[in-house]
């Protein structure tokens, strides 16, 4: 009976740690994504990764065992954190990654971030080694280390990490410069005009032909997004916008764009300033409509919009019909949400 009870309090106490575990990556509702040195958590907007270490062979005393041990498991914690953080999807072309490579600021800013992850969990082992769990979050000061500084203003187009393109310019006429005057030759006399030529006869014509019939060519499938509303709201001042991508096949990102069947931007680089999206990260992630749509993100009147398509070459964009792009800038004129980054997209 001694035994039974043993067990089946060790096996309580293995399932609680095991929830509380959970529960620290994220919610059972939260978008997580998976990776082989950790998870992303894009609901809660943070990183999370695992680092185990273990004791020396030959430790002074346990102290010092359960002191290197910790160190050792937060290392290789860090380690596995920066992994994850590289392989965050910026935007449709680029990771954070790609952005350490062309820097070494913002790859020493990376590093400097990742080393100040809090240690969310420890957890001590019979055999004396330490499990760690880490979190950091992604906006702030990696959003502020990764996204251009004209970011939410006039001059950041729709061109590779932010780049501006130059306005070309009108060429200048040359200068002229003067040539010496040379005197002037006196005129010579017009020759005599030639003798005009016998006036031809027209030629017959020749009979015409009978038109034929013209067929006209197959018209190809039609390119263009089919233009339905799928807005639904309840009319008034709209708090926040919820963006239906379930079944686009959407990826999450740091900087997802908005556009409509036209190819024209809606949300994000000239939308939103600079400041909001560090602070507040460009749009939260969920995997339930409703849930988005009760999400203190979106407070108490947002607008929902299905998505036709994921877009770019990541699929991280998303594609709105032309009656919803028409519905969503009137919304935002009348509104602020979008520049306060009032945007959650289920996936």
């Amino acid at each position: 009976m001694i035994k039974v009870r043993g067990l089946f309090f060790t096996l309580l106490i293995a399932a609680i740690t095991a929830a509380t575990a959970a529960a620290q990556t994220g919610n059972p509702g939260d978008a997580v994504e998976a990776s082989a040195s950790g998870q992303i958590n894009w609901t809660s907007g943070e990183v999370f990764a695992t680092g185990i270490g273990v004791p020396p062979a030959l430790p002074a005393n346990a102290a010092q065992a359960r002191a290197m041990a910790e160190r050792a498991a937060f290392v290789v914690a860090i380690r596995n954190l920066l992994e994850v953080v590289k392989g965050v999807r910026v935007d449709s072309e680029s990771v954070v990654e790609n952005f350490m490579v062309k820097s070494d600021v913002i790859r020493t800013r990376v590093d400097g971030i990742v080393r100040g992850a809090r240690i969310v969990k420890t957890r001590y082992m019979s055999d004396g080694s330490v499990e760690m769990l880490v979190a950091m979050p992604m906006k702030g000061a990696l959003l502020d280390a990764i996204i251009p500084e004209n970011f939410g203003s006039s001059s950041f187009l729709q061109t590779p990490q932010g780049m501006t393109i130059p306005t070309p310019q009108e060429p200048k006429p040359a200068a002229i410069s003067p040539s010496p005057q040379k005197p002037r030759e006196p005129s010579k006399p017009a020759p005599p005009p030639a003798p005009l030529a016998p006036e031809k006869k027209p030629l017959p014509a020749k009979p015409s032909l009978p038109p034929t019939a013209t067929v006209p060519e197959p018209a190809g499938p039609a390119t263009s997004s089919p233009d339905e509303s799928t807005t639904v709201f309840k009319g008034g001042i709209a708090t926040g916008l919820v963006i239906d991508g379930r079944g686009l096949g959407l990826r999450p990102a740091l900087l997802p764009k908005i556009i409509d069947s036209q190819g024209q931007e809606l949300y994000v680089g000239q939308v939103v300033p600079r400041t909001n999206a560090v602070d507040q990260g460009v749009a939260g992630y969920a995997k339930d409509v409703n849930a988005a749509a009760n999400n203190f993100r979106v407070t108490d009147n947002p607008a929902v919009i299905k998505g036709l398509r994921a877009a770019g070459s990541a699929r991280t964009d998303i594609v709105v019909s032309q009656a919803d792009a028409q519905t969503l800038r009137q919304l935002g004129r009348r509104g602020d949400f979008l520049q306060y980054c009032r945007v959650i997209i289920v996936y």
